[in-house]
C-alpha cells in the first residue's frame, strides 16, 4: 500500500477527533432509534466522527431523565434522548458525543422565582418567538446550569457546548430591566464558563457556540469576547451561516466563493484571538434559508473554506436533522482529513530523514493575483481519483489580499 495511505490512517485513526466531522442531533431526532441508525451508518463509513446532541433544549427544558429538583419542579423534564443507546453505539465506533446545553434562553427557569429578565413593565421580558430569558446577572441561574453540567457529565458526556451564552439582542431590547448587575455583559458568562470548570474538571472538554461575528470582534451587548472566553473553554462553535451575514458581506465572488470566503477569513480571525491551544471548530450551514441555490455544493464550499484555514473540524447544522444535500460534502471532508494527515506525515518523516523539498512542494502551490471566478462542483471532484483528489493550480482564489500559496490538501 502507498506510503501515504499507511500513514494517513495511522494518523487518523489513533487519533479519531484529530479533525472533527459532525452533524448536529435534536432532542426529538435522538430519541428515534431508526434515525440515529443512520446516522451511525454515516460514522460506519467514516463520514462523521462526532454528534452533536441537545440535553439542554431552545426551549429550556432537560432532554433526559434529569434528577434537578427546580427542573422537576418546573415540569421541565422531557425524557426524548435515548442517552444510553447514544453513548452505548457511539462507544463502539470512537465517535465523539457532544452535549448541546442552551443556556440563558430558558422559557421554564424564567418562571421560576425571579430568575428572568424583566421589562420596564415589570412583566417577563419576551424575545419575537414569544421565548423569555433567564438573567445571566443572577448566580442562581448560573448555579442551575452548572448543576445541570455536572449531572450530564455524570450521564457519561466528556464534551459539553454551551449554546445562546448570550444576552438576548432578538426582541424589544430596549425594554428590558436587569438586576443585579455588575461589570460588562461579558463578566457573567465569564462567570458560568469558570463554574462550569471548576465543577467538571480539567477532562471534561468545554465548548461555547458564538455568533459569526464574534469572530471578527468582542459583541458587548451579547457578551461574547472570544478572547476573554477562552480562559475556560477548549472549543469555539462559531455559527458562520453565510445567510446570517449582510448580503453585502463578501460581495463580488459567486455564491460559491463568498462562502469559502466567510469561512476562510473566519477561522484565521478567530485563531489569532483566542488562546494557544484553544480549538475552532464551526458550523456550517446544511440549511436553505437565504440562499441562490441550495445543494452540496453550497455546503462544501464552506467545508472548503474552513479546512483549508486548518479548522479544527466542522459541525454541519440543520435544525430538522436531515442531511440529505450534506452527506456528499461530508464524504470529501473524510477524504480531505486523510490526505491532509498523509501529507503532514509524509512532511516530518521526511525533515526527520533529512530530505528538504529545496523549495517545492509536493502540490501546485502556484500563487494567484487574481480572484477566480470558477465554481467547482462535487461532480467535477468526483472525475478525480480519490483519495488524492486535489484543484489545479488556477482554480482555487487566494486569502483576502487574493496571493498566497495553496494549501496542499485542497480539494
Amino acid at each position: 500500500m502507498n506510503l501515504c495511505v499507511i500513514l494517513a490512517l495511522f494518523s487518523i485513526y489513533s487519533h479519531p477527533d484529530s479533525l472533527i466531522r459532525g452533524v448536529y442531533i435534536n432532542c426529538y431526532q435522538a430519541s428515534k432509534q431508526e434515525y440515529l441508525d443512520v446516522i451511525f451508518e454515516k460514522a460506519d463509513s467514516n463520514m462523521i466522527n462526532a454528534i452533536v446532541v441537545d440535553l439542554k433544549s431552545d426551549y429550556g427544558f432537560l432532554c433526559y431523565d434529569s434528577k434537578n429538583t427546580i427542573a422537576r419542579e418546573l415540569g421541565a423534564i422531557k425524557r426524548f434522548v435515548k442517552v444510553d443507546y447514544i453513548l452505548e453505539q457511539a462507544a463502539k465506533r470512537g465517535i465523539k458525543v457532544i452535549a448541546r446545553i442552551v443556556c440563558f434562553k430558558d422559557d421554564y427557569l424564567s418562571a421560576y422565582e425571579n430568575y428572568a429578565i424583566y421589562n420596564d413593565s415589570n412583566e417577563v421580558w419576551r424575545d419575537y418567538k414569544d421565548l423569555a430569558w433567564t438573567n445571566p446577572y443572577k448566580k442562581e441561574v448560573r448555579d442551575y446550569l452548572v448543576d445541570v453540567s455536572k449531572e450530564i457529565v455524570d450521564l457519561g458526556f466528556t464534551s459539553l457546548t454551551f449554546d445562546y451564552l448570550r444576552f438576548p439582542t432578538d426582541g424589544p431590547v430596549d425594554r428590558m430591566k436587569l438586576t443585579n448587575v455588575y461589570g460588562s455583559r461579558c463578566d457573567p458568562l465569564h462567570d458560568l464558563l469558570k463554574a462550569v470548570r471548576h465543577a467538571v474538571g480539567d477532562t471534561i472538554e468545554i465548548g461555547a457556540c458564538v455568533f459569526g461575528f464574534t469572530v471578527l470582534h468582542a459583541l458587548k451587548a451579547e457578551g461574547q469576547d472570544i478572547a476573554r472566553m477562552s480562559e475556560y473553554v477548549d472549543v469555539f462553535y462559531p455559527m458562520l451561516y453565510p445567510s446570517h451575514f449582510n448580503a453585502s458581506y463578501k460581495k463580488g465572488d459567486t455564491e460559491y466563493w463568498r462562502n469559502y470566503w466567510i469561512y476562510y477569513d473566519a477561522i484565521y480571525q478567530a485563531a489569532e484571538k483566542v488562546r494557544p491551544g484553544v480549538k475552532i471548530v464551526p458550523f456550517v450551514q446544511g440549511f436553505d434559508y437565504r440562499t441562490e441555490q441550495f445543494d452540496e455544493t453550497y455546503v462544501f464550499a464552506q467545508i472548503n473554506g474552513a479546512l483549508s484555514a486548518y479548522a479544527d473540524g466542522i459541525v454541519i447544522w440543520h435544525a430538522g436533522g436531515d442531511y440529505a444535500t450534506s452527506w456528499p460534502s461530508l464524504l470529501w471532508a473524510r477524504n480531505s482529513s486523510l490526505r491532509r494527515s498523509a501529507q503532514m506525515s509524509l512532511n516530518t518523516r521526511m525533515r526527520e530523514a533529512g530530505q528538504l523539498y529545496q523549495g517545492k512542494s509536493l502540490l501546485p502551490s502556484t500563487p494567484l493575483s487574481t480572484p477566480q471566478a470558477k465554481s467547482l462542483t462535487m461532480a467535477q471532484l468526483s472525475s478525480q481519483p480519490e483519495p488524492y483528489r486535489c484543484l489545479s493550480s488556477d482554480t482555487l482564489p487566494s486569502r483576502q489580499s487574493r496571493r498566497f500559496y495553496l494549501d496542499p490538501v485542497s480539494p
